[in-house]
């Protein structure tokens, strides 16, 4: 039999896996207040350039995050972290990571319980809700991590196509007069909305800890403006069908556009009703990834400076998540917590990586890389 028939037997990922992975990440709960949150610094329609621009400085971040990855192949995020800028450093860097994800892990099972308790599941209280999420993902976490890769291949396509389908469903919806004045917000506006939109984008930081998995690793840098790009595509295509059906002023008084986008398309004949549960439904699905895999980034980090296994840190982090996703009281302290942990992500995701790329190049500069 030829190696080539157990090529997902191994412990190695491809360029599709780690796109894809990046991508699920990206694409979680932000985009379905993205539309608002634009809609609220810009006029009209003008919001796409905040998100495109916000998009190019995530690809370029993340690219140089990927150079780094390449430079020590085989090598663990952590592992190198300790040659370039000693162990406690290590440690420390470590840290942030894993009390940024498993903060992110907690935000994201608190906030698909407030999605699914508003559209789906009006009677069920709230902590059984996030209890029942948080177990499926302590499940999926608790196997093989590549497998877990593996799952962002299986559910990513099938979230863009239903998206890409009900984008499609409410183009009768759609008023281009909405879209206008184009050019209309002045650049502090769109700069105000790039700094917004750019916490929507965070996430791509995984890829630092997937790239020891890479079979080829050389490739990272050129997949990682891929697997931004995917998000960036799909963030401009449904804020412009928002504003396109709602208009900037109603959008920026809906808490989520996005859903409320797929609560107003309908099928030709009506044979279906309540269309934005299904929408929800496929949506989860992303969300399902997103937190698997930050909750994968806190058990390696955690890893790395503790003896115990992954089962043992499961054991221990799944009622701490759940803990801090039950602690805030209501949408306004959910939304101070979310504005921690982006402020957070600007520090794990680009101060710390930056900062160790620098520290590198000036090592080669001077002769001790």
């Amino acid at each position: 039999m030829s190696n080539r028939n157990w090529e997902y037997g191994d412990e190695y990922i491809g360029g599709k896996e780690m796109v894809f992975t990046t991508s699920s990440v990206m694409i979680g709960v932000g985009i379905l207040t993205l539309p608002r949150t634009i809609a609220l610094s810009t006029s009209a329609s003008d919001g796409w350039v905040s998100i495109l621009l916000a998009g190019a400085i995530a690809m370029l971040i993340a690219w140089v995050l990927a150079r780094l990855s390449t430079r020590f192949r085989n090598r663990t995020f952590l592992e190198y972290t300790s040659d370039v800028a000693t162990k406690p450093v290590s440690w420390f860097v470590g840290g942030m990571f894993a009390i940024y994800f498993l903060l992110f892990s907690a935000y994201i099972t608190r906030s698909v319980s407030e999605m699914t308790k508003q559209y789906l599941f009006d009677r069920t209280p709230l902590e059984v809700i996030s209890l029942c999420f948080m177990l499926i993902v302590v499940y999926a976490v608790a196997g093989s991590r590549t497998g877990l890769v593996r799952l962002t291949v299986l559910f990513l396509p099938f979230v863009i196509v239903v998206t890409l389908v009900f984008l499609l469903l409410s183009i009768n919806l759609f008023e281009v007069s909405k879209l206008m004045p184009l050019f209309h917000s002045d650049w502090q506006s769109i700069l105000q909305g790039s700094q917004k939109s750019i916490f929507s984008f965070l996430g791509f930081e995984v890829l630092l800890f997937y790239n020891s998995l890479m079979r080829k690793p050389d490739k990272t840098p050129k997949l990682a403006i891929i697997s931004v790009g995917l998000p960036v595509t799909l963030y401009i295509l449904i804020y412009v069908f928002t504003i396109g059906v709602f208009s900037n002023e109603v959008t920026r008084n809906i808490m989520y556009p996005t859903l409320e986008l797929a609560r107003e398309v309908t099928v030709p004949g009506e044979f279906f009703e309540r269309l934005e549960s299904l929408f929800l439904t496929f949506w989860i699905v992303s969300i399902f990834t997103t937190s698997a895999i930050s909750m994968d980034v806190t058990v390696q980090s955690l890893c790395f400076f503790t003896k115990l296994n992954k089962r043992k840190l499961l054991y221990i982090l799944a009622p701490i998540i759940y803990l801090i996703s039950m602690a805030p009281q209501n949408i306004v302290q959910l939304s101070n917590l979310s504005m921690l942990i982006s402020y957070m992500g600007l520090l794990t995701a680009i101060v710390i990586p930056l900062l160790l790329f620098a520290i590198v190049k000036l090592r080669e500069a001077t002769g001790h890389g």
